[in-house]
């Protein structure tokens, strides 16, 4: 699947005014796709007006949206009273970074909180529609080491939760895509397989 959409990606901290000079030079530099975090003030209702919101429909600019989103589809205030959800070093549970993908109470999290925050943003997100779930940033290789995720490798751990996501969105929107990271060190060994509405995107 090829995609002819050059791409820019916004910070979810930027302001008002950021936001405006990043859409300029988008345009400048013949970007035609903004992406935005899945909880982005780009998607909720009251933010219509917003200037830089009405430059995006002036220069008819596509919207992706996501990015390392991953923390979104297990919240660390979860962390508290669930410590099984989150991934374990060393013995030890962790909210710094990712979460157990082989405990089934962390796959219902992330499915009951993919189907909100999709339900939530899908209609404002150009057709085809395109979504990116990146591991987060310089840790793709920090995975759990509980005694179930030892048999998976951090790229087979990454690929059981976007898989999770990836079959929430076929419910909501079949001709929908996932763009994620292909970073196992071992590209032709057997382990987890991707979603059919799963394609490889570039690492940011």
């Amino acid at each position: 699947m090829k995609h002819t959409r050059k791409r820019l990606f916004i910070d979810i901290k930027a302001s008002e005014r950021e936001r405006e000079k990043t859409i300029y030079l988008a345009i400048e530099n013949e970007c035609n796709t903004l992406v935005f975090s899945f909880n982005d003030n780009y998607f909720k209702s009251d933010n219509k007006k917003q200037k830089y919101t009405k430059l995006i429909s002036n220069y008819a600019l596509n919207i992706e949206a996501g990015g390392r989103d991953l923390s979104l589809l297990v919240p660390k205030q979860l962390f508290l009273l669930n410590h099984d959800l989150f991934r374990m070093a060393q013995g030890r549970r962790k909210a710094d970074h990712h979460f157990c993908p082989t405990n089934p109470q962390t796959i219902s999290t992330i499915t009951e909180r993919a189907n909100i925050l999709l339900s939530n943003i899908l209609y404002k997100i150009t057709t085809p529609r395109i979504l990116h779930i990146l591991p987060d940033k310089n840790h793709e290789t920090t995975w759990c080491a509980c005694p179930a995720c030892r048999a998976f490798s951090p790229a087979e751990q990454y690929l059981i939760a976007v898989n999770t996501v990836a079959d929430v969105l076929a419910s909501l929107d079949n001709e929908a895509k996932i763009l994620y990271v292909d970073f196992d060190t071992e590209p032709d060994a057997e382990g987890i397989s991707p979603r059919p509405n799963m394609v490889i995107g570039e690492k940011m």
